[in-house]
């Protein structure tokens, strides 16, 4: 497991599905090759413990939520990866505080977020209900 997949709280599932891999996240892919099958494919309907989508986007946010809240396993890790705001290689019409409101409609809130690298960080989006409340 590489040390990035630890930050993604990745836990032996047996698959991944990662969503809009950017270039720069190929090596990552196939260090982890070795310890789960890692698709790109969206058609593919199998439910996974695992994804990481790559949004630049609000309207990728908002079509793919609908998809992968569908894909993801109960209590699986999903995580949306966006550009920072200080990347000079990408642009992004959202940010960590704003646009995640078509998860939060489905039932889920960001609860972890994460750099990835000097271009992108991710927030991990977990079913409320799920979410251990402070008293």
């Amino acid at each position: 497991m590489t040390p990035l997949f630890k930050k993604l709280n990745y836990k032996n599932q047996a698959e991944m599905l990662i969503v809009n891999p950017p270039n720069s996240f190929f090596t990552e892919m196939e260090l982890m090759k070795e310890s789960a099958l890692i698709s790109t494919d969206l058609s593919v309907n199998s439910r996974t413990g695992f994804i990481l989508a790559f949004v630049t986007k609000l309207s990728e946010v908002e079509t793919l939520s609908q998809q992968l809240v569908q894909q993801i396993e109960p209590d699986g890790l999903l995580w949306f990866a966006y550009p920072k705001q200080s990347s000079k290689k990408h642009q992004c019409d959202f940010n960590r505080d704003n646009g995640w409101q078509v998860l939060k409609s489905l039932g889920y809130e960001g609860v972890r977020m994460i750099a990835i690298d000097d271009d992108w960080s991710a927030l991990r989006f977990r079913q409320t209900d799920l979410i251990k409340k402070t008293r």
